[in-house]
């Protein structure tokens, strides 16, 4: 593929929307491609540009147009250039509707709201296109070579060879001496030990004498190897005896770039470049030749990963690809066999296995997880991988690709549910899915009751202050039958069955109501926010729908916040943009919700009417441990200052969370440090009581000393000879209680043990010393050659000499600015 980054990808756009054909164009330029595009409409500017293909490369083109519709365009490309690759760029297309598509003869599709798979997508429909016109004129050169080498005798660009009777050479051309490595000799010696390898002499006279002895020229075909070249030849007997002893002629052609054009050609087809591993076509003809075996009963286990994309970004694709062929190399204990192991997508991975027994196949998807849920390394450092298993069986009379569908739809469910990390696939009457049909019908039920929806309530309290100067609304279900279900439960099922609409309006109007009762009972009053989804913002009567939820319950427009998230703002940024406006107009306040997670064009962010914007709690909750989260949510803090926003933390759980997000400049934070989400009546009596944040700030002694050697006894030896000096020793037992210590104490040094149970005493160092620069370390034990050491971390040898440990802590704290004397 990387052949198309070195010229100009001409691309017809069929697309209406402005604002999303630049964003296409955008993403692509931002992968390194360089672009020429015609962006076209309707149908007459599209069948205009069609009836030029030799100057276009690809068409790209939306599902819905207002006059015309990609079904259409890409029937008209079938007839009217049918060797031109077609992908699908589209806001919203159904599963089957896109397999659909794809059956039509469409390349492949790509939603906008994850364009950044549209790069690889155009890459690998261009690479296809020309691997096509590639194969086929490979083809067509062979047949024609071989109708022409049965007839041609004097030919420069092929091997010609006239034979005796007894297959002796008699006369060669040019051509056929160029690959006997200077061995041009050749005549009266037998043609099979010239041009055949050792063991395809006997095989190559044979056929050689059955032509020169046959009554009728009946040519014959073969392949040989001529000093590893490839050589395809065909035999026939001269029907006229010329002069010469000759009676056959034998004419080869050199295939070997061809053979191996073609199985590059085929690596590429069959093989993912990252991983080395097998694609989806491949796996389903290996599925297919399975299932005419009798090996026992077949498994093909679907394996998602996730924070793949998170090393991709913060190590690089190389680094990425590493994590991906180690992944891979664990997972080849289980394969049944050569090439039942493949990559199946960005992050996921398919394997054929053994299923012989239900207890035998459930111990090998345990120990699989086990296996994928160690530590990978990764430049010094360690991740942890989440992986989910989707089973299905591999029944001969089903067809491999509803196989894999029934897989990857048992990974879905896996997923989802939060208890199981495997599933395995049953029928659509399982009793599993009657429930689910039978949850639907009751969340139907559920939005007309009145006592089953509800809503609790997260306060957010203000740093600076400690006042609570936010709460937001959560939602929850007390079903009559299941009891108390949290929103994980049922969110989802509202999302695919097309009622998350109906519930975020049941969301605000209890919202709004309980924020007027609040009020009306002298609570001080502050803004209640709720998180819409992607689907109501989208729709054009939002601003009605909220102006009528204000007016039915009495509530000021500037006690309503209103939360999208990052990725629903890019949704449809030009109508998400519109409704903004509009209910800034109106006085609501707005929030973009988990900032971070997903992709926000910043222009757009700069013009959204927003008031705050949310740190999503993954970035917080590791922001003690993790120099990159602590600095991302940095940069996000200082981003939002920029932009004149408040920041809000969210899912802040202890003091030292609290204490680094403070010093970061974040205005307000939300968590279980400040408050659970409680009931309506238990937050009415949080307000009411003036509840406040404690003010949090690192704790200051000039001899701060931080002491982490969970397994050693060095603190108890170093205590006497520390005794008389003024230090305050902290003792860690643990990794995160020592990163928590870090961040809620100003500490001057700290002294680590070599070996520690979670991670090596030379990464905690390199991590405490990235974050706190003003610290210094001390490594107990002597340094392994892959240690890396900061220069601010110095290193006593084991056992510790009472000196030694003095003077690298007078170093240490002279480096901090604390006490440079001891007493």
């Amino acid at each position: 593929m990387s052949a198309f980054h070195n010229r100009t990808i001409r691309i017809l756009l069929l697309e209406d929307v402005v604002e999303d054909a630049e964003e296409t164009c955008r993403v692509l330029r931002q992968a390194g491609l360089t672009i020429d595009v015609s962006l076209v409409k309707d149908e007459s500017s599209f069948r205009e540009h069609l009836s030029r293909p030799d100057s276009l490369d690809i068409i790209l083109s939306d599902f819905s147009l207002p006059d015309f519709d990609g079904l259409s365009a890409l029937i008209l490309r079938a007839m009217l250039a049918p060797d031109l690759p077609f992908i699908f760029v589209t806001g919203s297309l159904g599963e089957e509707r896109a397999v659909e598509m794809l059956h039509v003869g469409a390349s492949d599709y790509v939603l906008k709201g994850n364009l950044q798979r549209l790069p690889i997508a155009v890459l690998r429909a261009l690479a296809e296109a020309d691997d096509a016109r590639i194969r086929a004129s490979m083809q067509q050169q062979l047949h024609t070579e071989r109708q022409l080498l049965s007839a041609v005798l004097d030919t420069s660009g092929a091997l010609i060879v006239l034979v005796d009777e007894q297959g002796a050479i008699v006369r060669t051309n040019p051509a056929a001496c160029l690959p006997l490595a200077g061995e041009f000799q050749v005549e009266g010696q037998a043609f099979a030990a010239v041009f055949a390898r050792e063991d395809e002499r006997q095989h190559v006279h044979t056929l050689l004498q059955q032509v020169c002895q046959a009554e009728q020229a009946q040519p014959l075909s073969w392949r040989a190897t001529v000093n590893g070249r490839v050589v395809l030849w065909s035999a026939a007997r001269l029907t006229v005896q010329t002069d010469s002893a000759g009676v056959a002629v034998v004419s080869g052609l050199d295939v070997t770039a061809q053979e191996e054009a073609e199985q590059q050609a085929y690596y590429l087809r069959h093989f993912d470049s990252a991983s080395g591993l097998p694609n989806r076509e491949l796996l389903l003809l290996r599925m297919r030749s399975l299932a005419s075996g009798t090996n026992g009963r077949t498994a093909l286990v679907m394996v998602g990963l996730t924070r793949l994309q998170d090393v991709r970004d913060s190590l690089g694709n190389e680094a990425a690809n590493r994590l991906l062929r180690e992944v891979s190399r664990r997972l080849l204990t289980w394969q049944l066999g050569g090439d039942c192991l493949a990559r199946v997508g960005d992050d996921g991975f398919a394997l054929l296995c053994a299923a012989n027994s239900e207890e035998n196949l459930d111990l090998s998807l345990q120990e699989m997880l086990t296996r994928l849920h160690q530590p990978y390394v990764l430049n010094e450092r360690s991740f942890y991988l989440t992986a989910h298993l989707g089973v299905a069986f591999c029944e001969t009379e089903t067809d491999p690709e509803e196989t894999l569908q029934a897989a990857t739809m048992a990974l879905h469910r896996a997923i989802q549910q939060q208890a199981e990390s495997y599933h395995i696939y049953q029928p659509l009457l399982s009793d599993e899915a009657r429930m689910r049909l039978e949850l639907e019908g009751e969340l139907h039920e559920a939005l007309s009751a009145d006592n089953q929806l509800y809503l609790d309530y997260q306060p957010q309290a203000e740093i600076r202050s400690g006042r609570i100067v936010g709460l937001e609304a959560l939602m929850r279900w007390q079903h009559p039958r299941l009891g108390l279900l949290g929103p994980m439960r049922f969110i989802p099922l509202a999302e695919s069955c097309g009622l998350i609409a109906a519930l975020g309006d049941k969301a605000l109007d209890l919202a709004c109501s309980q924020a007027v009762r609040w009020q009306k009972s002298g609570l001080p009053p502050v803004p209640v926010a709720v998180n819409l989804s992607a689907l109501q913002w989208s729709q054009p009567g939002l601003a009605d729908t909220i102006r009528q939820a204000l007016a039915q319950s009495g509530l000021d427009p500037q006690w309503l916040e209103l939360e999208l998230t990052e990725s629903a703002s890019m949704h449809n940024p030009v109508a998400t943009l519109a409704t903004m406006e509009a209910l800034r107009e109106m006085g609501v306040q707005m929030s973009i919700d988990d900032f971070g997670t997903g992709f926000c064009n910043l222009s757009y962010l700069k013009r959204f009417p927003v008031d705050k914007l949310k740190i999503d709690q993954s970035f917080v909750r590791e922001i003690t441990s993790l120099p990159d989260d602590l600095v991302i949510s940095q940069l996000v803090v200082a981003m939002g200052h920029l932009l004149h926003l408040s920041v809000v933390a969210e899912g802040v759980e202890t003091e030292g969370q609290l204490t680094l997000l403070a010093e970061a400049g974040c205005d307000i934070i939300q968590g279980y440090y400040f408050s659970r989400p409680v009931s309506a009546a238990a937050c009415g009596d949080l307000l009411a009581s003036g509840k406040r944040l404690p003010p949090t700030s690192r704790r200051y002694h000039p001899h701060y000393l931080l002491w982490y050697d969970p397994t050693g006894d060095s603190l108890q030896q170093a205590r006497p000879w520390l005794a008389t000096a003024d230090y305050q020793i902290l003792a860690a037992e643990t990794a995160q209680q020592a990163f928590e210590l870090m961040a809620t104490h100003e500490i001057g040094v700290v002294v680590v043990g070599k070996g520690l149970p979670e991670m090596r005493g030379s990464a905690f160092l390199t991590r405490i010393t990235s974050m706190y620069p003003s610290t210094s370390g001390i490594l107990l034990g002597t340094p392994d050659h892959e240690d890396h050491l900061p220069e601010t971390v110095a290193t006593i040898a084991q056992p510790i000499e009472e000196t030694s440990l003095l003077n690298a802590l007078t170093r240490g704290y002279a480096r901090h600015g604390g006490a440079h004397h001891v007493r």
